[in-house]
Order: structure tokens, then sequence, then C-alpha cells
């Protein structure tokens, strides 16, 4: 039974290879706090593809469920997703707006007319 992983015999914290510790420790040098917890949540991970993040990857924060749709800005409701990922799944939350919007606007009760006009013989009231 292994009780730890074995880091790497080549690796050290100076290599450069920010998403590799921040994956291990939740903490890397240069990397914000928020994204290596996030590198450690995700085990290294992008939540959009599933592929793993490379040092040379370009990784964005993105809320979950966005916050124009009232999503919190706090960790249960972040991920880290590849940048191209994030424009694709960003463009599916704007479709998703609205629709949302469409749908609760035609699901508005419409003002009911009780009386209506009598035209007389030209067409006018």
């Amino acid at each position: 039974m292994v009780r730890h992983t074995l880091i790497r015999p080549d690796a050290t914290p100076y290599d450069g290879n920010w998403t590799y510790w921040a994956t291990r420790k939740g903490q890397a040098i240069e990397t914000p706090n928020r994204v290596a917890k996030l590198l450690k949540k995700q085990k290294g991970r992008c939540t959009w593809c599933g592929q793993y993040f490379a040092p040379s990857d370009i990784i964005e924060v993105d809320h979950i469920v966005p916050r124009s749709l009232g999503g919190k800005d706090e960790y249960k409701n972040l991920q880290l997703l590849h940048r191209h990922t994030r424009d694709d799944k960003t463009a599916l939350d704007n479709a998703n707006a609205v629709s949302l919007t469409m749908e609760q606007s035609n699901q508005e009760p419409c003002e009911v007319k009780v009386s209506s006009t009598v035209l007389n013989g030209r067409g006018r009231p």
C-alpha cells in the first residue's frame, strides 16, 4: 500500500511546471491561489473537455452558473477551463440566457382588453 505519491525525480517547484505543483499541492510559485486550489480540486483537468492542463495552456477561471444568471462568486461555483473551451461554454451560456429570457417573457400574463372598438363603415372607430 502506497501512502504518498512520489514526486517525479526531475521535478522542482522552480521548473516552471506550475500545473504539476498546483495539482499536487494546491499551491505553486507565481500562480494565483484561487487557480492553484481549483487545479488541485479538478485534479489538473479541464471540466469542459476533460483534458489535462499543460504548462503552456491558457487557463481561465469560469463561473459554472454565470453571474448574469444569478451565480455566486464562490469556490463551489468556479471552475478552470481552457480558453477555447471557455469560449464555447460562454456562447452556450449566452444562448441559454436568451432562450430563458424569451421563455419568461412568453409566460408572463398578458393584459386582457375588456372592451373592443366598434368600427363604422369606413374602418374607423
